[in-house]
Parts: structure tokens; sequence; C-alpha cells
């Protein structure tokens, strides 16, 4: 039995978002790219809302997983900030 991760199973979902120059299957892209789009921008609101809600608790696991939060959203922040200059 084959495994498929997370990613394969919202990527089978979505479909591909490259276009290909051609205007009919450049439509259907665009639209995958705005559903995957879509879903980014509410995995990012959860991930801030983790680090949000837990950065001052007194609870370690809380603490812990408030901090894999930013340092995640710190990295992605970082990296496409000098990706998009």
């Amino acid at each position: 039995m084959k495994t498929f991760s997370v990613y394969d199973i919202v990527h089978k979902m979505i479909g591909s978002v490259h276009p290909v120059g051609d205007s009919a299957i450049d439509k259907e892209r665009f639209i995958n790219l705005v559903c995957q789009s879509d879903l980014l921008e509410l995995l990012f609101q959860e991930i801030h809302e983790v680090y949000d809600q837990n950065k001052d608790s007194h609870e370690e696991s809380c603490r812990r997983c408030a901090e894999k939060a930013r340092d995640t959203m710190k990295e992605i922040i970082d990296f496409y900030s000098i990706e998009l200059k």
C-alpha cells in the first residue's frame, strides 16, 4: 500500500498551479492557485494563533508550541522577504 504525505494529498486535491501558456489550461491553474493561496493563508493564520495564544503560557508544552510557531513564521517571512525584493 502506497502512503501519501499531506502535501501529496493536497496537491492531488487542488491540482497544478503552474501556468503553461494555454488560456484554457491556465484558467484552471489560476483557480487552483487561488485555492492553494486561500489554504496557505488559513494555515498561516492558525500558526499565528498558536503563537499568539500560547507565547505567555505557564505550561512548558504550550510555550514550546508557541516557539515552534514563531520560528516557523519568522523563517518563512525572512526567506520570502529576501526573495521578493
